[in-house]
Protein backbone atom coordinates (compact mmCIF):
# COMPACT_ATOMS: atom_id res chain seq x y z
CA UNK A 1 0.00 0.00 0.00
CA UNK A 2 1.42 3.51 -1.11
CA UNK A 3 1.33 6.89 0.13
CA UNK A 4 -2.31 8.53 -0.27
CA UNK A 5 -2.10 11.24 -2.87
CA UNK A 6 -1.05 14.63 -1.51
CA UNK A 7 0.56 13.23 1.23
CA UNK A 8 4.08 13.11 2.29
CA UNK A 9 6.30 9.76 3.57
CA UNK A 10 8.26 11.67 6.34
CA UNK A 11 10.61 8.55 7.04
CA UNK A 12 11.59 8.63 3.06
CA UNK A 13 10.99 12.41 2.53
CA UNK A 14 14.45 14.47 2.37
CA UNK A 15 13.54 17.10 4.69
CA UNK A 16 12.78 14.28 7.49
CA UNK A 17 14.12 15.54 10.89
CA UNK A 18 17.57 15.06 11.49
CA UNK A 19 20.35 16.06 13.89
CA UNK A 20 24.36 16.67 12.87
CA UNK A 21 27.29 17.62 14.43
CA UNK A 22 30.34 19.64 12.94
CA UNK A 23 33.32 20.95 14.62
CA UNK A 24 33.32 24.33 15.07
CA UNK A 25 36.64 25.59 16.72
CA UNK A 26 38.30 25.44 20.39
CA UNK A 27 38.57 27.34 23.45
CA UNK A 28 41.64 26.92 26.28
CA UNK A 29 38.96 24.13 28.01
CA UNK A 30 38.55 21.95 24.86
CA UNK A 31 36.80 21.38 20.95
CA UNK A 32 33.30 23.06 20.50
CA UNK A 33 31.17 21.06 18.46
CA UNK A 34 28.02 22.91 16.46
CA UNK A 35 24.72 20.88 16.18
CA UNK A 36 22.44 21.60 13.89
CA UNK A 37 18.85 20.33 14.25
CA UNK A 38 16.11 20.43 11.09
CA UNK A 39 12.87 19.26 10.45
CA UNK A 40 11.04 18.68 7.24
CA UNK A 41 9.47 22.27 7.33
CA UNK A 42 12.30 24.36 6.29
CA UNK A 43 13.54 24.92 10.11
CA UNK A 44 17.22 24.49 11.36
CA UNK A 45 18.46 25.02 14.71
CA UNK A 46 22.50 25.38 15.54
CA UNK A 47 23.20 24.63 19.13
CA UNK A 48 27.02 25.51 20.36
CA UNK A 49 28.79 22.82 22.93
CA UNK A 50 30.52 26.70 24.33
CA UNK A 51 28.12 27.50 26.40
CA UNK A 52 25.12 25.94 25.29
CA UNK A 53 24.21 28.66 23.17
CA UNK A 54 21.55 28.70 20.56
CA UNK A 55 23.34 30.26 17.48
CA UNK A 56 20.34 30.62 15.19
CA UNK A 57 16.73 29.46 14.63
CA UNK A 58 16.01 29.95 10.47
CA UNK A 59 12.52 30.05 10.13
CA UNK A 60 10.85 30.06 6.23
CA UNK A 61 8.38 33.21 6.11
CA UNK A 62 5.18 33.10 4.18
CA UNK A 63 6.98 33.25 0.91
CA UNK A 64 9.38 30.07 1.71
CA UNK A 65 12.50 32.67 2.23
CA UNK A 66 14.07 31.43 4.85
CA UNK A 67 15.88 33.90 7.86
CA UNK A 68 17.84 33.52 10.95
CA UNK A 69 15.59 34.91 13.90
CA UNK A 70 18.00 34.49 16.62
CA UNK A 71 21.19 37.60 17.23
CA UNK A 72 24.26 36.03 17.43
CA UNK A 73 27.79 35.85 16.03
CA UNK A 74 28.63 33.99 12.76
CA UNK A 75 31.58 32.34 14.20
CA UNK A 76 33.15 31.37 18.13
CA UNK A 77 35.66 33.87 18.39
CA UNK A 78 32.46 36.32 18.74
CA UNK A 79 31.16 35.11 21.59
CA UNK A 80 34.92 34.79 23.04
CA UNK A 81 35.77 38.37 22.54
CA UNK A 82 31.70 39.49 23.48
CA UNK A 83 30.46 37.81 26.20
CA UNK A 84 28.49 40.29 27.43
CA UNK A 85 25.43 40.00 25.48
CA UNK A 86 24.59 36.64 26.00
CA UNK A 87 23.14 35.92 23.47
CA UNK A 88 21.70 33.03 22.94
CA UNK A 89 23.61 31.55 25.95
CA UNK A 90 22.62 29.50 29.25
CA UNK A 91 23.01 31.32 32.16
CA UNK A 92 23.83 30.52 35.79
CA UNK A 93 24.04 29.51 38.25
CA UNK A 94 22.12 33.05 38.92
CA UNK A 95 20.16 34.60 36.34
CA UNK A 96 19.95 38.48 36.72
CA UNK A 97 22.15 40.23 39.38
CA UNK A 98 23.42 39.32 42.76
CA UNK A 99 23.91 42.88 44.70
CA UNK A 100 27.36 43.53 45.98
CA UNK A 101 28.43 40.21 44.80
CA UNK A 102 27.23 38.51 48.03
CA UNK A 103 24.01 36.21 49.48
CA UNK A 104 23.31 35.21 52.79
CA UNK A 105 22.31 30.89 52.60
CA UNK A 106 20.91 29.39 55.79
CA UNK A 107 22.75 31.99 58.14
CA UNK A 108 26.12 31.68 55.62
CA UNK A 109 27.15 34.53 53.73
CA UNK A 110 28.94 33.64 50.10
CA UNK A 111 30.81 35.69 47.95
CA UNK A 112 30.46 35.71 44.00
CA UNK A 113 32.57 37.95 41.47
CA UNK A 114 31.49 40.96 40.62
CA UNK A 115 31.40 40.97 36.84
CA UNK A 116 28.99 43.73 36.50
CA UNK A 117 29.94 46.51 39.27
CA UNK A 118 28.47 46.61 41.70
CA UNK A 119 27.42 43.49 41.26
CA UNK A 120 27.56 39.94 39.69
CA UNK A 121 25.43 39.13 37.16
CA UNK A 122 24.67 36.12 35.14
CA UNK A 123 26.66 33.53 37.91
CA UNK A 124 29.87 35.39 37.67
CA UNK A 125 32.74 35.93 35.22
CA UNK A 126 32.85 32.43 34.17
CA UNK A 127 28.97 31.07 34.26
CA UNK A 128 27.69 28.52 32.32
CA UNK A 129 27.72 30.72 29.03
CA UNK A 130 31.14 30.37 28.63
CA UNK A 131 31.67 26.28 29.90
CA UNK A 132 31.82 23.65 27.53
CA UNK A 133 28.93 20.87 27.86
CA UNK A 134 28.63 17.66 27.12
CA UNK A 135 26.20 16.85 24.41
CA UNK A 136 24.36 13.76 23.12
CA UNK A 137 21.76 13.45 20.70
CA UNK A 138 18.37 12.06 22.41
CA UNK A 139 15.00 10.96 21.16
CA UNK A 140 12.71 13.69 20.64
CA UNK A 141 9.46 13.52 22.48
CA UNK A 142 6.18 12.50 20.76
CA UNK A 143 5.94 11.83 17.08
CA UNK A 144 9.09 13.21 14.92
CA UNK A 145 11.23 15.83 15.87
CA UNK A 146 14.70 15.87 16.86
CA UNK A 147 16.37 16.50 20.43
CA UNK A 148 19.61 17.74 21.81
CA UNK A 149 20.37 16.86 25.45
CA UNK A 150 23.26 19.25 27.39
CA UNK A 151 25.13 18.60 30.64
CA UNK A 152 27.30 20.16 32.63
CA UNK A 153 28.63 19.79 36.30
CA UNK A 154 29.25 22.93 38.79
CA UNK A 155 31.60 21.94 41.39
CA UNK A 156 30.55 23.19 44.81
CA UNK A 157 32.93 26.36 45.57
CA UNK A 158 32.31 27.12 41.82
CA UNK A 159 32.44 31.12 41.59
CA UNK A 160 31.83 31.20 45.23
CA UNK A 161 28.45 28.88 44.86
CA UNK A 162 27.92 26.35 47.40
CA UNK A 163 27.13 23.28 46.45
CA UNK A 164 27.70 20.91 43.38
CA UNK A 165 25.08 21.47 40.80
CA UNK A 166 24.39 18.97 37.87
CA UNK A 167 22.77 21.17 35.18
CA UNK A 168 20.50 18.83 32.14
CA UNK A 169 18.92 21.11 29.33
CA UNK A 170 17.46 19.33 26.39
CA UNK A 171 16.18 21.45 23.28
CA UNK A 172 13.73 19.77 20.62
CA UNK A 173 12.98 20.83 17.32
CA UNK A 174 9.56 19.80 16.91
CA UNK A 175 8.16 18.40 13.55
CA UNK A 176 5.70 20.56 13.54
CA UNK A 177 7.87 23.85 13.77
CA UNK A 178 8.06 24.36 17.77
CA UNK A 179 11.42 24.61 19.41
CA UNK A 180 11.58 24.63 23.55
CA UNK A 181 14.03 24.01 25.46
CA UNK A 182 13.45 22.46 29.12
CA UNK A 183 16.06 22.48 31.57
CA UNK A 184 16.41 20.56 35.34
CA UNK A 185 19.18 21.30 38.08
CA UNK A 186 20.17 18.58 40.61
CA UNK A 187 21.88 19.79 43.89
CA UNK A 188 24.20 17.15 44.80
CA UNK A 189 25.84 18.67 48.37
CA UNK A 190 24.81 21.49 50.26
Amino acid sequence: MGTPRGATDRSEAPGAAAITREPWGSTPDGAVDRYTLTNGHGMRVQILTFGGIIQTIEVPDRHGRTGNVVLGFKDLQGYVDHPGPYFGALIGRYGNRIARGRFVLDGQTFHVPVNNPPNSLHGGAVGFDKHLWVATPTPAPGDGGVSLTLRHVSPDGDQGYPGTLKITVTYTLGDDGGVSRVGMAEATSQ
